[in-house]
């Protein structure tokens, strides 16, 4: 790998988009026709990707509005930028800022104004918090159980809409400057960090790179911009979905660990207790399990082309399988304790009913011994 690494600086970058990204998971689901009646705003399902072979099958496609426009400086130029939003039916809301590039930039200038977007400008976090505020005031009535906590996913895609003539986009898979870009990194990298990043191409003068925070994309054809930044943001949207199924296992786990062991002292407010708490992971375990199937589920791709090649590249890079894996272990330890908690309560509740038993015969005995003693005289 490390032979085959350029460190030469690629043609000059004519126009360009930066995508920011925030998304958040707002609720359990969101019932996309009533929040479609609810907007002010005219809003529009999202095509579905079928370019370039391809044939990916979305669910429900989600709700897409404009949310205005916003000053943002980077690079030390102050930039107008567009907020869009997107609606997915599995509860989460996906902001997107997007920033034209229209003069000329060296990729040098690129990775500096990456860096500055490594963490989000001020003006820039307000802006996806306002209208975070909005939308959940406006789709309130579309959303199904509404989340108390609100959990944030943030990526950031880099487009090449147009470069100089020079190198073909294929030719820099394993060119340096593309990997400090997407790392907003000025310095130069190790050979060893190209084993954190993936690259594809489809035609000779296309290539995305892909990192666990940060995309670069090389593409002329606004199609399939709009397809490949769709299936990037989908990705996300799964990680951030079964990073809150985590959290919530997690949070179920914490409650239920102290009551175990404690139905050793027999109390009826233990037992009522107990049983709440059952209740409310078994509701968990079935909720995640049905709501985990309907993420996976939400996209299918149906011929193993090149779209299919990047879904499961964007999934890899943004570890949302040992995600997955991890959410399939800790519910099954949920189940576990929960069954342990079942055992207790039952154990407890006999031990209970036996004491009520010998409790109930011993005042008997003692109504036939006064009931003796008072016959005698």
């Amino acid at each position: 790998m490390a032979s085959q690494i350029s460190n030469d600086e690629p043609p000059a970058i004519q126009v360009a988009a930066l995508h920011l990204y925030q998304l958040y998971d707002v609720a359990y689901s969101i019932d996309l026709e009533k929040a479609r009646a609810t907007l002010a705003t005219p809003s529009a399902r999202v095509r579905p990707v079928v370019t370039r072979g391809a044939s990916i099958d979305i669910a429900q496609l989600p709700l897409e509005i404009s949310m205005g426009a916003v000053e943002v400086s980077l690079g030390g130029v102050a930039r107008n930028a567009v907020l869009y939003a997107r609606i997915y039916d599995l509860g989460i809301v996906a902001f997107r800022l997007v920033m034209l590039f229209r003069e000329e930039l060296s990729w040098q200038q690129a990775t500096t104004i990456l860096g500055e977007a490594q963490t989000y400008p001020l003006v820039v976090i307000e802006a996806f918090e306002r209208g975070l505020e909005l939308l959940r005031k406006t789709l309130e009535p579309a959303m199904v159980r509404p989340n108390e906590v609100v959990r944030p996913e943030d990526y950031t895609i880099f487009v090449v809409e147009k470069m100089a003539a020079g190198a073909l986009a294929s030719q820099l898979a394993h060119n340096s400057w593309l990997l400090r870009a997407a790392l907003g990194e000025r310095k130069p990298l190790a050979p060893s960090m190209w084993s954190l990043a993936t690259t594809l191409s489809y035609y000779e003068d296309d290539l995305i790179l892909l990192t666990w925070a940060a995309a670069i994309m090389i593409e002329s054809d606004p199609s399939a911009r709009d397809d490949a930044t769709l299936l990037l943001e989908f990705a996300n949207a799964q990680l951030l979905s079964f990073r809150t199924y985590d959290a919530a296992v997690e949070r179920e786990m914490g409650r239920i660990t102290p009551r175990l062991g404690r139905l050793s002292h027999i109390r009826w407010p233990l037992l009522r207790s107990s049983r709440a708490s059952l209740s409310d992971a078994h509701a968990l375990i079935a909720d995640i399990t049905e709501h985990s199937s309907r993420v996976e589920n939400a996209l299918k791709v149906t011929e193993d082309v090149y779209w299919n090649r990047l879904y499961t590249a964007a999934l890899l890079a943004l570890r949302v399988e040992a995600w997955r894996t991890g959410i399939a272990e800790s519910l099954e330890v949920l189940r576990q304790m929960a069954g342990l908690l079942h055992d207790e309560e039952q154990v407890a509740r006999s031990t209970l009913l036996e004491a009520l038993v010998i409790v109930l015969i011993a005042v008997e005995l003692v109504v036939a011994i006064i009931g003796l003693r008072f016959g005698a005289h």
